[in-house]
C-alpha cells in the first residue's frame, strides 16, 4: 500500500512537532521557597517544623512539609547559627507550624505568602530562634524576603 504525499507530510509534521513541544520554556519554572533557619540563642536546639497548605480540607493533603532541624548555638564570630533547605518546597499560600522542643518549649504559627508573579525573587521564609533580652525566654520570629 503507498503512502500519499499529504499522509507523509502530516506525519512527519505531528512528528517533528512532537519532538520540539518539550524544548520551548517560557520561564514558566514553578517558584520555590526556601527556609533559613536562624538560632540566636546560645544554646543547640532541635526544631521542628510542620508547612501545612492553607487551602486543603483534609490534613493528609494539608501537609507539604514535617521536618525536624537541628540548630548549633552560634559560633563565638557570629550573632547566628544558619541552616538553609533552599528549594525545600514550591512557592504558595502555607501556614507554617514551628515548635522548639527543648524545655521550655515554644511554639508559634505564620501565615506564608508568596511574592507578586512580576517578582523574580526565590522566596525565602526567616525562621529566627530568639531569646528575649529582658526575660531570658525563648521566642519564635518569621520574616520574608519581600
Amino acid at each position: 500500500m503507498a503512502v500519499s504525499r499529504r499522509t507523509c507530510l502530516a506525519l512527519g509534521g505531528g512528528g517533528g512537532l512532537a519532538a520540539l513541544s518539550g524544548c520551548l520554556d517560557f520561564g514558566s519554572e514553578t517558584p520555590q521557597l526556601s527556609l533559613t533557619l536562624l538560632n540566636f540563642d546560645s544554646e543547640r536546639h532541635e526544631i521542628n517544623v510542620e508547612v501545612f497548605r492553607a487551602d486543603a480540607e483534609e490534613y493528609t493533603d494539608a501537609v507539604v512539609l514535617r521536618e525536624q532541624y537541628e540548630l548549633s548555638p552560634p559560633p563565638e564570630d557570629a550573632v547566628a547559627a544558619e541552616r538553609t533547605d533552599d528549594g525545600a518546597l514550591e512557592s504558595d499560600t502555607y501556614v507554617v507550624d514551628v515548635t522548639v522542643s527543648t524545655a521550655p518549649a515554644v511554639s508559634d504559627t505564620y501565615h506564608f505568602y508568596p511574592a507578586l508573579a512580576d517578582d523574580d525573587r526565590t522566596d525565602r521564609l526567616f525562621i529566627e530562634l530568639r531569646t528575649d533580652p529582658d526575660s531570658g525566654d525563648r521566642y519564635i520570629d518569621f520574616q520574608q524576603n519581600h
